[in-house]
């Protein structure tokens, strides 16, 4: 029998993501002025562009894997593994900037590009969070009303599947939500601003900075309790500091990349 509670988390979980996100394009939604149009395309494209980066980038990474690099071990792993993280920002950075530039091939809109950002998280909680959780809970009550058996390798992966580890996934999820949006918006001022290249390279360098930062802990901290905890708090800090960015243009309507200048102005403030 599977645990009502954990039923209960596998559904809420992702219902929480999904409530974060909603709020955020409602918000934006209320800000931008009446003639704002595009929006639910904009999320769209957000949406699409994080299926086809992530179908594309999972076919490589698995051929690399399993046909160029297989057998590695040891040094050349961990090497291989930071490598993947170059490949994984390309695609993420090429996504958030096919979104934002179909986004505004009429008109320029700030409002609309903030959206490709929400669109490209939903498509991250909807392949993390969603499928997963919503089809564990499916056969989770099935599983209690003996619609299916409990010595199948699908009842030991939902056994395996604890509360804590649902709790911290979601919450991954949110921040790196709050990360795509201040890299989307920085991205968005340097395209309006028409400096392609600075869009391309800012955000691919906030980012891979991130992937590294995760790599160093996943590969060089022993696993476990420890190594979660580690990264939880500097994935946090991560997202406050790119949290202030969006908090900034919500307030001001002004995208500040640097959040030292967003500091500096709040303390003569």
């Amino acid at each position: 029998m599977i645990p009502t509670i954990k039923i209960v988390c596998m559904i809420l979980c992702p219902l929480i993501a999904l409530v974060v996100l909603g709020i955020a394009y409602f918000k934006i939604h209320k800000r931008s002025s009446k003639l704002e149009t595009g929006l639910p395309g904009a999320l769209g494209y957000g949406f699409l562009g994080y299926l086809w980066q992530y179908l594309i980038f999972s076919f490589l990474a698995m051929y690399l894997l399993a046909l160029v690099f297989k057998g590695v071990s040891g040094i050349a792993q961990v090497g291989v593994s930071f490598g993947l993280t170059f490949l994984s920002t390309a695609f993420t950075i090429a996504a958030l900037y096919w979104g934002i530039y179909l986004t505004n091939e009429k008109k320029r809109s700030i409002y609309r590009s903030a959206v490709v950002g929400i669109g490209f998280a939903l498509g991250k909680v909807a392949l993390e969070l969603v499928q997963p959780y919503f089809y564990s809970a499916y056969a989770s009550i099935r599983i209690n009303v003996g619609q299916l058996g409990t010595e199948t390798d699908y009842m030991k992966a939902i056994e395996h599947t604890t509360i804590p580890s649902m709790l911290e996934g979601t919450y991954k999820c949110i921040l790196m939500f709050i990360v795509i949006m201040a890299i989307t918006l920085i991205m968005a001022k340097y395209y309006e601003e028409r400096k392609v290249h600075h869009a391309w390279i800012t955000g691919a360098v906030i980012y891979e900075a991130i992937m590294l930062i995760n790599q160093i802990f996943v590969n060089f901290l022993p696993s476990g309790i420890v190594q979660k905890i580690v990264v939880l708090v500097v994935l946090t800090v991560i997202a406050v500091i790119c949290g202030s960015v969006v908090w900034h243009w919500f307030k001001t309507d002004e995208i500040e990349p640097d959040p030292r200048k967003i500091l500096s102005v709040g303390k003569e403030a």
